[in-house]
């Protein structure tokens, strides 16, 4: 399950999230620049003085990453390729785009403009730290905007490795789109470098444990490792299902013979009556031949037990809404997406109000799991993208 996303703020029109694991990375970045880093940079300091500069830090970090991340959003805007919202986490920050990108012109720039907003955020850094030790003193001050200099060049120099999902694994990508004309192909050519990193990543972290003794450090290299190589092979899946369900509806793969229900039962009846007997997790719910809500099995088992007897499917039941139910002409690739961003298992079919089947993501991830293996329906292409 994903962890707990929070909204920070929107700008330019999308939200800023962050992950749970952003804090943690927050609280550890913290910490170790007060006690490891500082310390030994700038001598004879105080504690406060300390703690002070790894607060500063982590804000400093804070605008970077955002800044990186709202370059890739413009620039992807700028070519038509709409971004759903820039989300914080533990390695850094993701712009996540509504689908594919559409073209490998806008694809390229768009991975490019991360690498060089971060370039000019460090000269920016360095440049005020510059000035500031001119002009006022050398101090804490000057050192945090020296660090945070080099840690956006250090982010920019890591970026443009050409190793997917890395910025310049996408820039990668968007050249290989461009001479094969298939973004499929050119995604796991470019995951492929990606995992090549990766392993190295992940013998570096093992030299650093093994010949240095230094275990934060190794565990760092590695989980970035792991971090690269996992994500590389989650985008070719999603490329591959994008492909294989691009042209399928969902009314392809939905059940029509679900069991409904009335809003007019009881708890009791339901648990008795049928989810014992049909053993469905979801129910939709009609009144009047009409598809109004949806009851779960969990938000039945979530419910005082003591309450079944008097409680009606009316008051318990999910209302309809974009994540619960979808139209039989929706795209299946769509569906899918849906159903894993949101954590659902199921979706209703409904049109006009009129309840058509059951969408369950295990009859799509079977689907994909036989034509990938046999090689079914391979990419179509659809003509050449002008670069």
């Amino acid at each position: 399950m994903a962890l707990k996303r929070v909204t920070l703020f929107r700008f330019f029109g999308f939200k800023v999230k962050a992950d749970a694991s952003w804090f943690f990375l927050a609280v550890l970045i913290s910490w170790t620049m007060s006690v490891k880093v500082y310390p030994h940079i700038l001598l004879g300091q105080s504690p406060d003085t300390y703690q002070f500069m790894g607060i500063i830090t982590v804000v400093g970090i804070l605008v970077s990453i955002i800044a990186h991340e709202v370059a890739h959003a413009l620039i992807a805007e700028y070519y038509h390729m709409p971004i759903a919202s820039i989300t914080l986490f533990i390695f850094g920050g993701v712009a996540e785009m509504k689908g594919e990108p559409s073209h490998p012109k806008g694809e390229l720039f768009m991975a490019l403009a991360g690498p060089v907003m971060s370039a000019l955020m460090g000269l920016f850094f360095w440049s005020v730290s510059n000035l500031y030790e001119e002009y006022i003193r050398v101090g804490a001050i000057s050192c945090v905007l020296q660090h945070l200099g080099d840690l956006n060049m250090l982010i920019a120099a890591f970026n443009l490795v050409p190793a997917f999902p890395l910025d310049g694994g996408r820039a990668l990508r968007a050249i290989i789109w461009h001479y094969k004309n298939n973004l499929v192909t050119a995604t796991r050519i470019a995951s492929e470098s990606g995992a090549v990193f990766a392993y190295g990543l992940i013998a570096y972290a093992c030299y650093k444990v093994v010949m240095h003794d230094d275990l934060i450090s190794g565990m760092w290299w590695g989980l970035m490792g792991f971090f690269v190589h996992g994500s590389g092979e989650y985008a070719v899946r999603q490329m591959e299902s994008r492909s294989l369900l691009g042209t399928e509806k969902v009314s392809r793969f939905m059940h029509s013979q679900a069991t409904t229900v009335s809003p007019d039962l009881t708890i009791t009846e339901l648990v008795d009556h049928y989810i014992n007997k049909h053993y469905q997790k979801i129910f939709p719910v009609i009144d009047q031949g009409r598809l109004v809500g949806v009851v779960t099995l969990q938000s039945i088992l979530a419910l005082d037990r003591h309450k079944w007897h008097w409680l009606h499917v009316a008051s318990v039941m999910e209302e309809l809404t974009p994540v619960t139910v979808v139209s039989p002409d929706f795209s299946a690739a769509d569906a899918l997406d849906l159903m894993q961003r949101k954590g659902r298992e199921q979706l209703l079919v409904a049109d006009n109000g009129r309840f058509l089947g059951i969408l369950t993501f295990r009859d799509l991830a079977s689907y994909l799991a036989i034509a990938i293996k046999i090689d079914y329906n391979k990419p179509v292409e659809k003509g050449r993208a002008a670069y």
